[in-house]
């Protein structure tokens, strides 16, 4: 959530520009304001609104800011209504300093409350503003005066909660300040400029070598260098080259980025699954070695875990399994021991709430393994196995190729699994991966080619209805869990999945004439009870949309259908079957005249509790 970069340069470019590209890059992330700030001649310059950067941007002009350090942000608003007073960035009163910060200040009313009794006056409702008055109050205090860096670093001391921070003074006119704590920053580094970023496409096109900043750690940078530090002792970073291209940030011809990212999948598949299987044994090993395995995540990496539950659950049918959304780990802590492995799944490798319950799963020390897509997030730097997806920058708020990629990811560990359980010969573990391998990608390729015009249609169908269902059982639940998720997040059509053995129990109560069903139901074991759901379903009215193999019965009793071509394995349903889904919510939301790269009050990284 929220946006920000942060630019210094020994050029002679206009930052102003430059951050508000970078802003842009930045607008997955989900936001309502935004608002750039930049030194020029000894003061500090300022625009800012509530509303998009286009449209705040052609209402001011951000290029009028001249100077060549600037911060900007885009603002998701947790304290204070958006508008032009609470965008950031924020001012102290001698309008000398400036910040923008993402996360939450949690202890910030007391001090805000303890700053206005010695004289300060804030102007927005925001948390964020405590940080600038508590820098220059420190800076007022000191006699002699305090360097900058140490106010800064004496006020992030007193910050209570998730913070991402970068700061500006009018006295060091080429230094940014930085911290962070919970909430994404990086940094990228050019020989004459350097960047601080919330997420690495903000400077992707400028620059591949970044540099992490970690939790706890401060920093400064200037056009010429980095300076970071942890409990009050020197750092040194170890900048990595990014493998992404700025080009693979960009839609690339296609008019969403969720469209070209449906369309990645097969490539993100394919190098996603062709991993070191070194990693996948030691994994394997801790599985095997634990007492009871917990799955770890929110939203779509909760659905991939469910199907990452399901196969190890087939694999290990007596050992203890538990799949927990994060934000209710409490609820669960008591399980959590020396004896417990925790799988963690996070898209950004920075979602708080697998953060905060890793935190604690550590402290009652339990092992770690993560999947991340992101190369040494906080997520896999508290794990002590970390597994990556190599899906590429994924922009589109809606996970789509993230998703197939972590499924993949937990089905090819569920084969190494086997192999390493004794459950599987070498040869059949070689078939399994080759089979993997090969034909995932070309699988969805396919599911691609062949249903891509028919979700087109079925939006046009469905686009004025204001419920659906999704109907699926076994194994095949996480892909209706992923398709109602994905339609009622871009859509906003409500829809609601669950068990089709409970449709009896409620559900079936509202549907009506044309009310939309998905059924999820491939040829197996669930077909015969699926079937039976499907009549009950039509006597009610319902408009059954089936996603099948073809020549299934249940096409029969359908008014749409999806035809998924039959795997090797049921390990690959997971993903060949929810493509289809991510289709019909990208057009439908189309349909409605929604941006499905944007859904309101949505942001790609999750970093508030």
């Amino acid at each position: 959530m929220c946006g920000i970069i942060a630019i210094t340069t020994s050029s002679n470019t206009k930052v102003s520009k430059l951050i508000t590209t970078g802003l842009k890059r930045l607008e997955y992330r989900g936001y309502d304001s935004v608002g750039i700030a930049t030194i020029n001649q000894g003061k500090i310059e300022t625009l800012k609104d509530a509303g998009t950067i286009d449209r705040v941007n052609q209402k001011l002009n951000f290029e009028n800011l001249e100077g060549s350090i600037g911060i900007g942000h885009t603002r998701w608003a947790t304290h204070g209504p958006p508008n032009q007073i609470n965008a950031h960035p924020h001012a102290d009163c001698t309008k000398k300093i400036m910040v923008v910060h993402n996360g939450i200040i949690e202890n910030y009313l007391e001090i805000k409350s303890d700053l206005e009794r010695k004289g300060h006056i804030f102007t927005s409702q925001t948390d964020s503003e405590v940080i600038v008055h508590l820098v220059e109050e420190e800076l007022k205090l000191a006699n002699p005066p305090k360097s900058v860096i140490q106010a800064f670093k004496n006020t992030i001391t007193k910050l209570e909660g998730a913070y991402a921070i970068t700061l500006i003074h009018t006295d060091e006119p080429e230094t940014i300040f930085l911290a962070r704590k919970d909430s994404p920053l990086v940094i990228g580094v050019q020989e004459d400029t350097k960047f601080a970023a919330s997420d690495i496409p903000a400077f992707l096109e400028h620059t591949k070598k970044v540099i992490i900043l970690k939790n706890g750690e401060i920093g400064v940078i200037t056009p010429k260098t980095v300076y970071i530090e942890k409990n009050g002792f020197r750092v040194q970073p170890k900048p990595f080259i990014v493998s992404w291209t700025a080009e693979s940030a960009q839609k690339s011809g296609y008019p969403h980025f969720m469209l070209k990212e449906i369309h990645e999948q097969p490539i993100a598949l394919k190098n996603t699954i062709n991993i070191d299987s070194e990693e996948l044994s030691k994994a394997s090993k801790k599985i095997l070695e634990s007492t009871r395995i917990v799955f770890l995540a929110c939203g779509t990496s909760y659905h991939a875990g469910l199907s990452g539950f399901h196969q190890i659950q087939r694999i290990l049918p007596k050992k203890p399994i538990y799949p927990i959304i994060a934000s209710e780990y409490e609820t669960y802590s008591h399980l959590i021991d020396e004896e417990t492995l925790i799988i963690a799944i996070s898209q950004s490798g920075e979602t708080l709430d697998v953060m905060k319950a890793l935190s604690a799963a550590r402290k009652n020390k339990a092992q770690v393994i993560s999947l991340a897509n992101v190369t040494d997030s906080s997520i896999p730097r508290l794990s002590h196995i970390s597994l990556y997806t190599k899906a590429g920058p994924e922009i589109g708020v809606a996970a789509t190729k993230t998703h197939t990629a972590q499924v993949a990811l937990l089905a090819r560990l569920a084969i190494q699994l086997e192999f390493e359980a004794g459950e599987l010969s070498k040869d059949d573990y070689s078939v399994q991966v080759d089979n993997l391998v090969q034909q995932t990608p070309q699988i969805v390729r396919t599911v691609i080619n062949q249903n891509e015009l028919k979700a087109k249609k079925l939006a046009s169908i469905i686009q004025n209805q204001n419920h659906s269902y999704f109907l699926a059982r076994g194994l095949n639940m996480p892909v209706a869990l992923e398709g109602a998720l994905k339609l009622k997040e871009i859509s906003y059509i409500h829809a609601e999945a669950f068990p089709a053995g409970e449709s009896k129990h409620g559900p079936i109560a509202i549907v009506e004439t044309n009310f939309p069903i998905v059924m999820i139901a491939p040829d197996d074991w669930t077909t015969k009870k699926m079937l039976g759901n499907a009549e009950e379903m039509k006597a009610r009215g319902g408009y059954i949309i089936s996603v099948t193999e073809k020549d299934h019965r249940i096409t029969e009793r359908s008014d749409y259908s999806f035809f998924i071509p039959k795997a090797f394995s049921p390990i690959i349903n997971p993903i060949s079957y929810v493509v289809p889904l991510q289709m019909l919510a990208y057009y439908t939301a189309v349909r409605r005249g929604y941006d499905p790269d944007k859904p309101k009050n949505l942001a790609k990284t999750v970093t508030v509790e």
